[in-house]
């Protein structure tokens, strides 16, 4: 089984293939990176289990038709729209036939009604809660550090905000018009099709507040 954890972060599980942009994680792979990146202050990472991946480009990696699942959690969001075009041919490219994609993302219907109800009842940060939740150019949210932190965070692009928000019906729409079909709403820790998505979804954890859970098949 060939299994994608795409921008995995600290979730790392045996038996998947782990990847991850950030050069901060790749550094870390021995216990050298692991005290450099302690001395700087960066976060650190409990495996090594994790190759680097642009998602940015074409995942030449992986060849036509190779891999059983494609999960991305709180990772698509992050993707311009140009890349998240990238990102849906080369995930529908690579899965097997009736093999599945799962994407996790912020629900901007739910949080969007959120903000409706809590400006309605006279909260007056609901604006600024709103765009904490929507992490949409937030300035000063990444404050500058000394000369190697800000080196490594220009390479990797950051600040890593949110380029793009969806609710269900904009993400179906991108599924299908990738060639996906049989698009359906999860909730956390529950595939239809995926039997190891406790490793990606620990039930202790509880998910994300407020996330959007779709599955769909490549035909």
């Amino acid at each position: 089984m060939v299994r994608l954890n795409l921008g995995c972060g600290q979730i790392r599980p045996e038996g998947w293939i782990s990847t991850d942009s950030s050069i901060n994680s790749l550094i870390q792979q021995n216990i050298l990176g692991r005290l450099l990146m302690r001395l700087l202050r960066r976060t650190t990472y409990k495996s090594s289990n994790a190759r680097y991946m642009n998602l940015n480009i074409k995942w030449h990696r992986f060849a036509n038709n190779s891999v059983d699942v494609v999960y991305a959690s709180h990772l698509f969001e992050h993707l311009s729209l140009k890349s998240t075009k990238i990102f849906l041919s080369e995930a529908h490219r690579t899965l097997k036939q009736g093999a599945i994609i799962r994407l996790v993302v912020p629900d901007l219907y739910t949080n969007a009604k959120e903000y409706v109800e809590e400006i309605e009842k006279g909260n007056h940060e609901a604006s600024k809660q709103f765009m904490w939740v929507l992490n949409l150019h937030r300035e000063g949210q990444y404050p500058n550090g000394n000369l190697i932190h800000d080196l490594l965070g220009w390479f990797q692009g950051w600040p890593h905000q949110h380029k793009y928000m969806y609710d269900k019906h904009s993400l179906k729409n991108l599924l299908d018009e990738a060639g996906f079909r049989d698009i359906s709403e999860n909730t956390y820790g529950i595939s239809k099709s995926i039997n190891e998505i406790s490793d990606v979804e620990n039930p202790s954890i509880g998910g994300y507040g407020n996330s959007l859970y779709l599955e769909a098949i490549k035909k």
